[in-house]
C-alpha cells in the first residue's frame, strides 16, 4: 500500500512539474513562433486592428475574422528578405509613433473613427518615403491577399469552379473563324 502511494504521488508531482512552467508562460509573445523576425502580442493585437480597419466586418467576416493579420506576419516572415522583414518591423513601431502623433493614442486604444483618419492621412501621403507609409501599403497589400485567399471569400464570395464550366457532349461546337 505505501508503494502505490509513493508511486501516485510521484506522478502527481511530475504532472505538476509539467503543467506550471505552461501556465506561467510569457502572455507578451505572438500567438505563433515566426522564424527571422520576433513580434509582441501587442503589436500582433495591433496588426489585427489594422487588419480590420482596412476591411471591417459588415455582413461578411472581417479580416480579423478570416485571420488575415496572421497571414501577413507568415507572408513576412517565409517569403521577405531579411531586410524587408527588418522594415517591417522597424514599420510597425513607425506606424505606432504616427498613430500616436495624430491621435495621441495608441492604434489599439484609438476610437474605429479615430483609426479611419489615421489610415486616411497614411493614404493621403501615398509616395511618403516614409516608415509608416511603407509599412501601411505593405499590410494593406498583405490583408487584401489574406483575405481574398481565406476560406470564406473562396467559397462563399468568388466560389472557384475547378472546371471551367459543364461539359455538354451533345452540343454541336462551332468553327472559330
Amino acid at each position: 500500500m505505501d508503494r502505490r502511494y509513493a508511486i501516485k504521488q510521484i506522478l502527481v508531482a511530475s504532472a505538476g512539474m509539467i503543467l506550471v512552467p505552461s501556465c506561467m508562460g510569457d502572455r507578451t509573445k505572438a500567438s505563433f513562433l515566426l522564424k527571422n523576425y520576433a513580434v509582441t502580442g501587442e503589436q500582433e493585437k495591433m496588426l489585427a486592428e489594422l487588419a480590420e480597419t482596412i476591411i471591417p466586418r459588415t455582413a461578411t467576416p472581417g479580416a480579423k475574422d478570416v485571420y488575415a493579420h496572421q497571414f501577413a506576419m507568415k507572408m513576412m516572415d517565409d517569403c521577405a528578405s531579411k531586410e524587408d522583414q527588418e522594415k517591417f518591423v522597424k514599420g510597425i513601431e513607425a506606424f505606432s509613433a504616427f498613430s500616436k502623433k495624430n491621435s495621441g493614442k495608441d492604434f489599439l486604444e484609438a476610437s474605429a473613427a479615430q483609426r479611419a483618419t489615421i489610415l486616411q492621412e497614411l493614404e493621403k501621403r501615398k509616395e511618403d518615403g516614409s516608415d509608416e507609409g511603407k509599412f501601411y501599403r505593405r499590410m494593406k497589400s498583405l490583408t487584401i491577399r489574406g483575405y481574398t485567399n481565406s476560406q470564406y471569400f473562396l467559397t462563399e464570395v468568388q466560389v472557384y469552379n475547378m472546371i471551367p464550366g459543364k461539359f455538354k457532349g451533345c452540343v454541336p461546337v462551332k468553327q472559330s473563324a
